[in-house]
């Protein structure tokens, strides 16, 4: 009795560990097991960073320069689409000191916080199609808090 007991055991958890795996392999595909097209991920620039799905991106693609408004923890918008030479404009509106650093080091030079300060604003070409996921080291993270990302459309 002890033996079968431990045989069932066994075997429930198998099957709830088995249903675990594939539930988490499935997550972020589509019914057909690809990854979902809407979604802004793909490349190195976002690989273990949240899925951004595409209509959470602001079509700046017709302007040579867009201005990000740098509040006190949060950028808006937070997500832009713009097209190659595009100057993206962070412009500090919040009390507090920010910055704007690359989630992957050297992507874009850095906004340092010493040029970010309250009232003040810093400005980033972005020359060459791809996505650029930054973040403010003093309110956030690359995946959660003071975020954001700009994706440059081919031409």
């Amino acid at each position: 009795r002890v033996r079968c007991m431990i045989r069932l055991r066994s075997a429930g958890f198998f099957f709830l560990a088995t249903c675990f795996v594939l539930a988490v392999s499935c997550a972020g595909s589509n019914s057909a097991g690809s990854p979902d097209p809407s979604a802004s991920s793909g490349d190195k620039a976002t690989e273990g960073l949240p899925v951004v799905p595409q209509s959470e991106f602001v079509d700046k693609t017709s302007l040579p320069e867009v201005t990000v408004m740098v509040k006190d923890n949060v950028y808006s918008p937070k997500y832009i689409t713009v097209s190659p030479g595009t100057k993206v404009v962070f412009n500090n509106v919040g009390r507090n000191p920010h910055n704007v650093i690359p989630v992957q080091k050297g992507a874009f030079e850095q906004i340092a916080t010493d040029d970010l300060q309250a009232d003040e604003q810093d400005q980033v070409v972005f020359d060459e199609p791809g996505m650029y996921p930054y973040y403010c080291s003093l309110h956030g993270t690359p995946k959660k808090g003071m975020n954001g990302r700009v994706q440059v459309a081919e031409s």
